[in-house]
């Protein structure tokens, strides 16, 4: 079968074009990025021609079916190489694949935004503490995955092996050191909650990912890219 042709339309500043770019990393293809900027209005050629909503990643297979919303190009792309064992085949364990992302997104982002995109100090250790409560929920999550025998040890959540789960939340944990960055929150000290520790342990194997590394931009960059959500108040 012939590889399809893949031109992906990306934002480096963007987190969920990001899981784009991990997966053509860890499945090792390749693909046309064209940029774009979320700084300004979207050109008209994009809106007509690939997402009429102006959003990122875009995904145009053969110059002519275009795939949109970030999850989705991204199994797509893992579904191109189902030897890279990125999407479990295991109907249990991609169903808990799909809650784990949908959890962090329902339930873990928004009290970290709550945290880290605001002002004032007050909200700011209120939403800190919020969401230390949602990340223990997480940790428990990431303890209760059922796997099979055949996964091997490790830190990522089926073990070894590095799969959509890690992926679609990685570029997510890329930004967790933002909540330190606006607020002077000296006293974040997830680190030292034991009730966090299977999340530390997940979150630091993933964040050493070399293709979470290639999709995420400096540090620096980061955060005087998210210095246009800072609130004084929610």
């Amino acid at each position: 079968m012939t590889a399809p042709k893949l031109t992906l339309y990306n934002s480096v500043s963007c987190p969920y074009a990001a899981r784009a770019i991990i997966a053509l990393a860890e499945t090792n293809q390749e693909a046309e990025i064209i940029p774009i900027d979320l700084k300004v209005p979207r050109p008209e050629w994009y809106l007509k021609d690939i997402n009429p909503y102006g959003q990122v990643p875009a995904l145009k297979v053969n110059d002519k079916d275009v795939i949109l919303e970030s999850l989705i190009v991204a199994e797509y792309i893992i579904d191109l190489h189902p030897e890279s064992r990125l999407l479990p085949t295991d109907p249990l364990q991609r169903a808990q694949t799909r809650y784990l992302i949908h959890h962090w997104s329902a339930r873990v982002m928004p009290k970290f935004q709550k945290a880290t995109y605001v002002l004032n100090a007050k909200q700011a250790a209120e939403g800190r503490e919020e969401l230390v409560v949602e990340l223990i929920k997480f940790n428990k999550l990431l303890l209760d995955v059922q796997r099979k025998e055949s996964d091997s040890e490790g830190p990522f959540y089926f073990g070894s092996n590095f799969t959509l789960a890690d992926l679609a939340i990685a570029p997510f944990l890329a930004r967790f050191f933002l909540i330190e960055k606006y607020n002077g929150n000296a006293d974040v000290t997830l680190e030292k909650n034991p009730e966090l520790k299977r999340f530390l342990e997940w979150r630091e194997a993933v964040l050493a990912r070399d293709s979470l590394q290639k999709a995420t931009e400096p540090k620096d960059k980061l955060v005087e890219n998210y210095r246009k959500f800072l609130k004084e108040t929610w």
